[in-house]
């Protein structure tokens, strides 16, 4: 029981491990998406700063290219945006959070059945205090009750099929 009940600790343990492994894992690649994002975005800004300084100084065509590629590498860093937003975690994390569920399940279990043999060992004890207290107050008392008595009825059930034995045959 106390082995079960550590042997699940164990495994709850090693759930919630993999489980902030796995999250850990998705932050720093979600991080990493958005970093490329901002680096991108940094380098749009950049353009945009350029194709403003070359089309207002000669309003021609090297100024409109620029313009175009500034405006490419947003779109670039907002498709990275949504890819690294909506990117999820992956099956591994159903499979540990289910591995955690089921073990939180069990520890209870086990508590639970703890919880019951203690319960029923602190009756027995409860038992043998009670019974030895009649005895000490009441020797005489507690051993007609704990031993006459059961001892008279074994004799009287021990005569009655006796007697209904011998009257089937």
């Amino acid at each position: 029981m106390i082995n079960d009940l550590v042997g699940d600790l164990y495994l709850l343990r090693k759930a919630d491990s993999l489980i902030g492994r796995i999250w850990l894992r998705f932050i720093a690649r979600q991080f990493g998406l958005l970093v490329f994002a901002a680096l991108i975005a940094a380098f749009g800004l950049a353009m945009i700063s350029v194709a403003a300084f070359y089309t207002l100084q000669a309003l021609v065509a090297p100024g409109g290219a620029a313009t175009i590629v500034a405006i490419a590498d947003f779109v670039l860093a907002g498709i990275v945006i949504a890819v690294a937003r909506n990117s999820e975690p992956g099956p591994e994390i159903d499979q540990a959070l289910d591995i955690r569920k089921k073990t939180i399940e069990s520890l209870q279990a086990d508590a639970h059945d703890l919880q019951v043999s203690i319960t029923a060992l602190g009756q027995e004890i409860r038992d043998a205090k009670d019974s030895i207290v009649g005895f000490v107050q009441d020797p005489v008392d507690a051993a007609v009750q704990k031993l006459l008595i059961p001892a008279a009825k074994s004799i009287i059930e021990g005569l009655r099929s006796k007697k209904g034995q011998a009257s089937e045959k």
